[in-house]
């Protein structure tokens, strides 16, 4: 019962998370600091961090699924529902780093 109650929390709590990386990147991306030069290697730098990061993580997914434990369906779907919206999540953390720091 508490654990159930604690799952659902921190179900809501990563969507928050992942809604307000959405907000962050977004607003980076169509704002005034992602048009100039300087915004444009922040994003690019970003990039070309993170989206290597996509087939390596959904290589490692199909590995699991072939030679550790079959994967059912659902878990398959939830697994990669993670795998991009974190790496989104991590894009957006990855733009205020570097916005800090370039």
């Amino acid at each position: 019962m508490i654990l159930d109650v604690f799952i659902a929390i921190l179900r809501v709590l990563y969507v928050l998370i992942f809604f307000g990386a959405m907000f962050i990147s977004l607003r980076f991306e169509w704002g005034r600091e992602g048009k100039d030069e300087r915004g444009r290697a922040i994003a690019n730098k970003s990039y070309g961090i993170i989206f290597p990061l996509l087939p390596l993580g959904w290589f490692s997914i199909e590995l699991i699924n072939d030679y550790i434990q079959p994967i059912s369906y659902e878990t398959y779907k939830l697994l990669i529902w993670f795998l991009l919206t974190g790496l989104f999540i991590f894009h957006a953390i990855n733009l205020m780093v570097l916005k800090r720091n370039y």
